[in-house]
Formats: structure tokens, C-alpha cells, sequence
């Protein structure tokens, strides 16, 4: 072939590759689509799909997306045609002050979210475990003080990335480091089988710090931190809490450890959004600026997205537990016996079984009330126990001469476990007859409901109470796993108008039942039933430690308590509330309850110490749309979200809330029932008792 026809035909051939590669680069980018939460005018969310990779010089910097006033929670959306392989996301700013970010969440379609923080140049750069995505999100996070809205140069999330751990690593990879010579003491415990090890201490004098790290990032999602042990405290201090501190990640992001126990037992446990990271460092510093203790730790242990930290065993290392349990008694019930409640204005009163008792079969239930008033009884039937039940009559009645009627109740229909029967007057009117009777039982021969919750998909299970075991608590978390206060350093203890009491006095407001369930019972502590009594249970000790999730998933399954004035919640605090450094506070309430109105629901968010103007939002349903919570158990959870808190009920968002202005700081839980909330009090009716089931509480980051 003559050499121009050669020169012509490859010639040939290379436009057609040129082309070709033309129509395989407009195609790539034709099936990714860019959207955000706002848009500055005159700029398009859709150009970021079309940038280069970002770079640091500064004339490759200009503004191609910004916000139009959003700050902490603005996102910017990218979507693909059709599910893609990723593992890489670099995102670039101006680097200017007033529109950059600090950290930012990264959220996948049907996956867990990531966190991301940027550098001093604005930018940030992170590999991540590969994932199959439809679309991803980024939600600005934090940002710093000053910023009125964030602008992006560029935002790329690609398969470029380098391999990241998504287990942990074979023992002997993890290496200590420390401020004093016996680092690799951190790292020698079975904190599952109640072993630490030996201790580390920090030489006195100086900075003291103790580092991990490991030679492949790895995808980390949680800390556990080990206190002094029990030589180590000041025996005046109660419970001992003698350090806090920080963990600074080698991506740069940081996680407040607000407070770290001494004396043996449980960690303090802070979970996370999961992070890309090579090392953590545990900055430690004394809870009493100058005081003279040791400061000293028996373990650190690290933990990767989809490992649960292991749960400290009750009575490891020789420390007393102190634990709770009640038995519930067996019912005994007929048409003369002495009557459980008083009727309160006329209504309807519990003759018999008195609440939380054990029955099985026919079960015969007594109420009084005005002689010839005809009554019925509802309850949940859920005969296949894996959908949500029907509330129907099964049993009804008249009261006789003497204002006693007796209804019988086939309870193998019924749940199994905890549950309720609710009595009605069977024409209700507006007196006080019309407000309902609710008998709360123990179930020994219902059926087995699907007990299932609704966390999102792909978050990491950080924390799972069954209550399998007694309930190891007591009044300020020493050597327990929980607290029986609210641990707020300012406006701590009780509130509301029952007592929460100490468990140690042998009351039973606080306990598990068939090492299943929890029971918290609100009573009268007179015979009048003047005053009350009632418990809480929070996974923060006085002082800060305990368990905490930085924007975590909160999630808990309830059944009750009814009665008028009863006030159950599941809620949240920020853990340096529990501290002298806590001037302000976030609250998440994921759920209360008021037991007037059975079929509501209040979801509320607080900012404290910020103004009389800032102090909560509360979203009240007055018909939440589920089913009576005294007869029904459901499942409540709160997510936490940049700026947030989205909430659910049985896995279905009820209610949003942006504002949330400390919702980058890890938060504990509490469950309670208190008393009052703004409402009278009457649990005359069920001799001043009512209480509240928690089958479990989990939570996910």
C-alpha cells in the first residue's frame, strides 16, 4: 500500500477513535445530574458535573455552586442513570472566609452515610469502602463562625479511590502511642470478656495523649475509652469521673469525649458517622483544671462501620453490679375481691387483677362503676404477629347491683408479654365516666409479635439493650451501666411531678421482666397517693460518661403507660450537658407521651442557654394516625442529621426539625416516665400506678 493511502487510513482511524472517545465522554456525563437545596441566582448545580477534578491553584478556584443563604444543612445531589461504582469523592471551596464549610456529610441511596472534613485549603480528598450508588448527597455539616452561605468550585465522587478496611484488622496491626512509655497497655485487654489488661499512665506534668493507628485507612465508626481503674480515683468524688477529652482523626475531624469514668466497669462508648481514617488520637485532659490525680486508662479500642462495640460484661473485673428485676404476680381475680383503684368523679375503676400481673387462658378482669352501666372491652388482635394489630371488642359486660361487673378475656388472642386491656363505658359521653380504664397485664400464653425495628439501611448497630440481663443501674452510674437520673449538671435529677427514686431503695420503679422487657412504674408513695414516685433510666452517668452517638439513630420499642397525667418519653441530651462546661444544650425529644390522649404523639427539639426565644419547638399530633400506644407497642426513633432531627414512628417519618443548633455533638438517651407535663394527675382508677414497657433500645451512626 502506498504510504499517503496508509497516512489517509490511519489518519482515518484515529479521528473515528477521537470521535468515538468524544461520544463515550458526553454520554458518561450525560447521565449524571446535579440538584441542590438552594442556588444562588445566576449559577447552576448542574455545572459541577461538568468540572475537572479540583486542584489548589487558585485561578482553577472560581465559585461554580453556592447556596442561596443556606449554611449547616444545604446539599448538593448528584445522580446517575443507572447504579454506579464508587469509592472516592474530592470536594473543593473558594478557601475564602464566609462561604467554606468544615465538615460535611456524605449520604448514599440505600447505604450509611459518611463523614468528610475539609483541610486549611478548603478541600478535602477521601477514599471510602466501594459501594454500588443510584445517587449520593452532601450536607453541609459545620461550618465556621461568620459563613452566611458555602460555595463549591468542584465535587466529584468517582471509583478512583484506593482500598479502605471494612473489618478490623488482624491483631498485632494496630500500633500505641502515647505521652508516656506503656502505650501498648491501651491495646492489650478482651474488653468482651471483661478484661483490660494492664494500665497506661501519663507522666505527671505535660500534655497527656494517647494515639492508635494503622498502616491501611480504615472506615471507623466508634471508640470505647477505659477509665482509671479502681486505685486511681478520689474516693470523694461520686461517681468518679476524674478525665475527659477530645479524639482528633487524621482526616481532621474531632469528637468530644465529654466524660471518662474511673473505678473499673463499663466504658465510655462514642459512636460516629463513619470516617476514613489511619490513626485517632485521644487528647486527655483533667475534669478539675489543677487538681492533682493520675490520669490513666485501662483500655482504647476502636471499632469499624458494621461492628457493634462489645458490651461490658456485668461483674467483670470483680466489681459489684448493682441490678434490677421484678416479678410480676400472678393474677388473682374474682367479683369479691378488694378493689385495686377508686373511682375518680363517677368513672370506671380496676377491682382487679391489679396491673402489670401475670395471667394466661381466660383471664377474668373486674372493674366498678355506677350500678347498670354497661361496659366494653377492647384490646389488639394480631392473630399472625407480623403485622400491625386491630383493636376490636373482646369482652363486655354491665355492672351489677353492687357496681361490679365481670368480664372475661381469652388471652391467647392477645399479645404475648406485656400488654392492655381497655375498658369503656359502652355509650360514652362527656363526663367523667367517658374517660377509659386501662388494665395493664404480663401475657404468659399470647402470641409472639414481630418485634422488628426500621433503622436506615446500612447503619451500623452501635448500641443494643435488650434487657436480657437484670438492669444494672443505679442513682448516678457508679459501678452501673446506666443512671437513674437525668444527669444535667445544671437542672439535673428529677422533674415533673413524681420523684424519679434511688433503685437502691427498693421501691421497684425500675427493673426488667422476664429478661425481656423493661418496666418503669410510676405509684403513689402514701396511701392517700398525695405524691408519686416514678424512674428513668439514662445511658449517661453524672458526669458524662457512659454511651453517646454523634449523629446517631435512636430507636426504642414502647407500649404504654397510660393513665391521665402520665408523661412518657424517649429523648436525648447532648453530653456536655452533663458537665460545668455545657453553658448551652441541645434536646431531642424523639418522643412524648400524654396520657389523656392515647392516640398523640409530641416530637420537640430544645436549644437551652441560647435566648428565651430559642427554646424548643414542639410538633404535637393530637391523632398521630397509629394505633392507641397503651394497647399497641410501637417503635419511636429520632435521627440526627446535619442542622437536625428527623423522627418516626413504626419506620415512618411523622415529623422534621431544622435548627437543631449543637447537632454535630454526640447525645445520649433517656427513657422515663414522668408525671404531669403541664396536665392534672389522676391515676386514682388504678390505685395511682401505671406503667411503661421498653422491649428494647437500640442505636445506629
Amino acid at each position: 500500500m502506498p504510504r499517503r493511502w496508509l497516512v489517509v487510513v490511519l489518519s482515518g482511524v484515529l479521528v473515528l477513535a477521537v470521535a468515538a472517545v468524544a461520544v463515550v465522554l458526553l454520554v458518561h456525563r450525560s447521565s449524571i445530574t446535579a440538584s441542590a437545596s438552594s442556588t444562588r441566582p445566576g449559577l447552576d448545580a448542574g455545572d459541577l458535573v461538568d468540572r475537572d477534578r479540583p486542584s489548589t491553584a487558585d485561578d482553577d478556584r472560581a465559585v461554580v455552586w453556592q447556596s442561596d443563604g443556606e449554611t449547616v444543612g444545604a446539599w448538593v445531589r448528584l445522580a446517575w442513570s443507572s447504579a454506579t461504582e464508587v469509592d472516592h469523592v474530592e470536594v473543593a471551596t473558594t478557601g475564602a472566609a464566609g462561604t467554606g464549610f468544615d465538615s460535611a456529610a456524605l449520604e448514599f441511596d440505600g447505604g450509611p452515610s459518611m463523614l468528610l472534613t475539609t483541610d486549611a485549603e478548603g478541600m478535602a480528598s477521601v477514599d471510602f469502602p466501594a459501594r454500588r450508588v443510584s445517587s449520593v448527597r452532601l450536607v453541609i455539616a459545620t461550618v465556621p463562625d461568620g459563613t452566611a452561605s458555602v460555595a463549591l468550585t468542584s465535587l466529584t465522587v468517582d471509583d478512583s479511590g484506593s482500598p479502605v478496611l471494612t473489618s478490623p484488622p488482624a491483631a498485632g496491626v494496630t500500633t500505641a502511642t502515647s505521652s508516656a512509655p506503656d502505650a501498648p497497655a491501651l491495646i492489650d485487654g478482651d474488653v468482651a470478656r471483661g478484661a483490660t489488661g494492664d494500665s497506661w499512665t501519663a507522666p505527671p506534668g505535660g500534655d497527656a495523649w494517647v494515639q492508635l493507628a494503622w498502616p491501611q485507612p480504615r472506615l471507623v465508626a466508634s471508640v470505647q475509652v477505659f477509665g482509671p481503674a479502681e486505685g486511681d480515683v478520689d474516693p470523694t468524688q461520686r461517681p468518679p469521673t476524674p478525665l475527659h477529652g477530645v479524639l482528633r482523626f487524621d482526616d481532621g475531624s474531632t469528637v468530644v469525649v465529654s466524660g471518662i469514668a474511673a473505678g473499673g466497669g463499663p466504658a465510655t462508648t462514642i459512636a460516629f458517622t463513619p470516617r476514613t481514617a489511619s490513626s485517632v488520637r485521644l487528647e486527655l485532659a483533667t475534669t478539675e483544671p489543677g487538681a492533682d490525680v493520675p490520669v490513666s486508662l485501662r483500655e482504647l479500642a476502636v471499632y469499624d462501620a458494621g461492628t457493634t462495640p462489645p458490651p461490658w460484661p456485668q461483674g467483670a473485673d470483680g466489681q459489684p453490679a448493682d441490678s434490677y428485676e421484678v416479678t410480676p404476680p400472678t393474677a388473682s381475680c374474682s367479683s369479691a375481691s378488694p378493689p385495686t383503684g377508686r373511682s375518680s368523679g363517677g368513672g370506671l375503676a380496676l377491682v382487679c387483677p391489679e396491673p402489670g400481673s401475670a395471667v394466661s387462658g381466660s383471664t377474668t378482669l373486674v372493674v366498678a362503676g355506677p350500678a347498670g352501666t354497661a361496659v366494653s372491652a377492647t384490646a389488639s388482635l394480631d392473630p399472625t404477629g407480623d403485622s400491625p394489630g386491630v383493636v376490636q371488642e373482646v369482652a363486655s359486660g354491665t355492672t351489677d347491683s353492687s357496681g361490679r361487673a365481670s368480664l372475661t378475656v381469652d388471652m391467647t388472642a392477645l399479645a404475648e408479654g406485656p400488654t392492655a386491656v381497655r375498658v369503656d363505658v359502652a355509650q360514652p359521653s362527656d363526663d367523667p365516666a367517658a374517660v377509659p380504664l386501662y388494665v395493664q397485664l404480663v401475657n404468659r400464653s399470647g402470641i409472639a409479635l414481630d418485634a422488628g425495628g426500621h433503622a436506615p439501611a446500612g447503619m451500623t448497630l452501635q448500641y443494643a439493650e435488650e434487657f436480657t440481663e437484670p438492669l444494672s443501674i443505679s442513682r448516678d452510674g457508679a459501678g452501673a451501666e446506666y443512671a437513674a437520673t437525668k444527669p444535667s449538671y445544671e437542672q439535673g435529677g428529677s422533674f415533673g411531678d413524681a420523684a424519679f427514686a434511688d433503685p437502691a431503695s427498693g421501691t421497684g420503679t425500675l427493673g426488667t421482666v422476664d429478661s425481656q422487657y423493661l418496666r418503669i412504674r410510676a405509684q403513689g408513695t402514701a396511701p392517700t397517693g398525695a405524691a408519686h414516685e416514678s424512674g428513668i433510666l439514662s445511658s449517661a452517668r453524672v458526669g458524662g460518661s457512659g454511651f453517646a452517638a454523634q449523629y446517631g439513630y435512636f430507636e426504642a420499642r414502647m407500649l404504654g403507660a397510660p393513665g391521665v397525667g402520665s408523661w412518657p418519653a424517649f429523648w436525648m441530651l447532648d453530653t456536655e450537658n452533663t458537665t460545668p462546661r455545657g453553658v448551652t444544650a441541645g434536646e431531642v425529644d424523639a418522643v412524648e407521651l400524654y396520657g389523656h390522649d392515647t392516640t398523640g404523639s409530641c416530637h420537640t427539639t430544645h436549644n437551652w442557654g441560647y435566648g428565651s426565644d430559642d427554646g424548643g419547638v414542639a410538633d404535637c399530633l393530637d391523632d398521630n394516625g397509629f394505633a392507641d400506644w397503651a394497647l399497641v407497642w410501637h417503635t419511636y426513633g429520632v435521627r440526627f442529621v446535619p442542622g437536625g432531627a428527623d423522627f418516626f414512628i413504626d419506620g415512618i417519618q411523622v415529623s422534621t426539625y431544622r435548627g437543631l443548633r449543637q447537632a454535630a455533638d454526640p447525645y445520649y438517651f433517656l427513657v422515663d416516665l414522668a408525671l404531669g407535663g403541664g396536665w392534672p394527675v389522676d391515676l386514682a382508677s388504678t390505685g395511682e400506678v401505671t406503667d411503661l414497657y421498653v422491649d428494647w433500645i437500640h442505636a445506629y451512626t
